[in-house]
């Protein structure tokens, strides 16, 4: 009996830790946009959509070392390694409330 309540217990975790990083990482923060799937955080916090350059820039292939790679924001409060609120992030996860801008 006691393995039973291992293996109940072992499968309530890993399905609560599925549902916490799901609405830390995936969970929309907006309603479903028309647009491309990621915009870009200016370093005043402001956020606007991309270029053309940027949008081939995020749609290449690399590898998980390569250094050039894009910065991809997780959270709109994350920041870069040197303090910086700049970055590419997903769409769906910057806050209702930030209006993000048309490319002028």
């Amino acid at each position: 009996m006691t393995l039973l309540y291992i293996i109940i217990f072992v499968v309530l975790g890993i399905a609560l830790l599925t549902l916490i990083l799901y609405f830390k990482y995936e969970f929309p923060l907006r309603p479903k946009e028309e647009g491309f799937e990621f915009v870009h955080v200016e370093l005043d916090g402001s956020v606007r959509e991309l270029d053309e350059d940027e949008k081939k820039y995020l749609q290449e292939k690399f590898h998980p070392n390569d250094g050039a790679r894009p910065y991809i924001k997780t959270s709109y409060q994350q920041l870069t390694p040197d303090n910086k609120i700049w970055g590419f992030i997903k769409r769906k996860r910057v806050p209702r409330h930030i209006k993000i801008k048309p490319l002028k």
